[in-house]
Parts: C-alpha cells; sequence; structure tokens
C-alpha cells in the first residue's frame, strides 16, 4: 500500500509535465504558410508593348495605361484600364492641311483575372502574393481612333494567359498573350465619287502586351 501511494503521484506529475511540454511545443510551433488574403486595389501608370504605340504617316505615338485592379478574393482580381497613344514630335500634315491631334487611338478594357496554383508556388518559393503570379483572364476592350472616319473602330471579347511580377519596391511587369474575336462597325463614307458603304464583320484577333509599371496599393482588407 505504501508504494503504491507513492507510484501514484509520480504518476500524475509525469503525466501533467508531460502535457504541459506538448502544450509549450505547440504554441511555439511555426505556423504552415498560407496565400494572403488580405490585397486591396493596386493602382499603376505603364507603357510598353501594348495599344497605342504606333507609327504612320502622322508620327510616332508611345501608349500610357492608367488602371486599377481589385482582387476580391486571394486568387480572383477585377481590372480596368484606360488607355492612350501620345504623339511624339512632329508629324506631316493630313490630307485636309491640319496636324494630327495629340492623341489618335484611345479606349479602355475591363477583364476578370484568375491567379492560379498560388499555394503551389508559395511552397517552392516562387513569386507569388497579392497581384503577383501567373494568370488566366477574361478581357473586353473598346478602341477609338481620331484618325479614322468612323472613330469607334472596334470591340474585343479575349482569353489571356498572362504573368505580373513586382520589379522593386514600385515597379510592376505584366506580360500577356491571348486570342478571342473582335467587331467592326458598318459605316458609310460619303465622298464626291460616290458613297461605300462597309458593313459590320467579326473576325478573330491576337492578344499580345508587354507592360512596365510604376504603382502601389491604396487599400487593403
Amino acid at each position: 500500500m505504501r508504494s503504491l501511494s507513492i507510484i501514484l503521484p509520480l504518476t500524475l506529475l509525469l503525466l501533467s509535465s508531460t502535457g504541459a511540454t506538448a502544450q509549450i511545443a505547440d504554441s511555439t510551433a511555426r505556423p504552415i504558410d498560407r496565400v494572403p488574403t488580405r490585397s486591396g486595389t493596386l493602382v499603376k501608370v505603364s507603357t510598353g508593348l501594348t495599344r497605342g504605340l504606333g507609327s504612320g504617316y502622322w508620327g510616332v505615338s508611345l501608349p500610357v495605361v492608367v488602371g486599377a485592379e481589385h482582387h476580391l478574393t486571394s486568387a480572383i482580381s477585377v481590372y480596368g484600364n484606360g488607355f492612350a497613344g501620345i504623339k511624339l514630335g512632329r508629324s506631316n500634315p493630313l490630307a485636309d492641311g491640319s496636324r494630327a491631334p495629340l492623341i489618335h487611338e484611345y479606349g479602355f478594357d475591363l477583364g476578370v483575372r484568375y491567379y492560379y496554383n498560388q499555394e503551389k508556388r508559395r511552397q517552392k518559393e516562387r513569386a507569388t502574393g497579392p497581384f503577383v503570379g501567373n494568370y488566366l483572364a477574361v478581357q473586353t476592350t473598346t478602341v477609338f481612333n481620331q484618325l479614322h472616319y468612323n472613330p469607334y473602330r472596334y470591340s474585343t471579347l479575349t482569353a489571356i494567359w498572362g504573368m505580373q511580377r513586382r520589379l522593386g519596391k514600385y515597379g510592376w511587369f505584366d506580360a500577356y498573350v491571348g486570342a478571342g474575336v473582335d467587331r467592326r462597325p458598318g459605316y458609310t463614307y460619303y465622298s464626291p465619287y460616290g458613297n461605300f458603304r462597309q458593313r459590320s464583320y467579326w473576325e478573330i484577333t491576337p492578344e499580345l502586351g508587354i507592360k512596365f509599371s510604376l504603382g502601389s496599393r491604396i487599400t487593403t482588407h
């Protein structure tokens, strides 16, 4: 009986100390990394190989894009861009003797992005996080051109694969490729030699772009 009275308290003491040790280990264990759910809204000013870049009898134009992207979840975002081709230097006179306007091509696009494999990229220590990674997107674009007889040029609906990366603290790199359809509007051209009517039509169009941007997140949630 005496030995039992000694063993029982020792057993209880050992069990209590083991539980305390396990509790401390759990509390100090490193949490598993997850893709951040907080992202906010990213605002960017961009240029590069995109709509608005061009050259012709009217001169040379440089594209300027102002856009915003907002994450709905850690993987899905919505975005919108306004773009314009800014004419550089002097240009040859137009047919009526006037000069080409400072902005000839302009428009906007709206889209939805899905950043895929975020958790897998994070586990492999690849670039990931809010607004960073490889993505699939669906985008619609509308383009106008002041040098054309009919300023409204076309609207597109495209499927896109792309990648977006950070360049330092405020720099961003976005490259994408895809394809879709565009609708060219119909119009009637009047001239002294007669009238010409162009019917509206659809065609397959590629989508390709490389943008270098300065941008920053302005909100978080």
